[in-house]
């Protein structure tokens, strides 16, 4: 993606600004601000020259219990 530096600039500070203001209540407000996290990675992975749609990014931690399946596994190996 070609942007300016400028424009690329503006638009971290817009999704700051969002990021900022975002109020979370629920798991989509969750996922919303992930998604605006990731955009400014991208964002300032591009203006590193680097292509932003190949930015590390770390996944978001897991809540809650490990799935059945992980949990019957431990339980034959110990």
């Amino acid at each position: 993606m070609t942007l300016s530096r400028r424009c690329a600039e503006t638009l971290i500070d817009l999704v700051e600004i969002k990021l900022s203001c975002l109020e979370i209540t629920d798991r989509e407000d969750q996922r919303e601000k992930e998604l605006l996290q990731r955009c400014v990675q991208e964002l300032t992975a591009e203006l590193r020259g680097e292509n932003g749609a190949l930015a590390s990014f770390a996944a978001p931690k897991r809540r809650g219990r490990r799935p059945k399946h992980l949990q019957l596994h431990e339980l034959h190996v110990a």
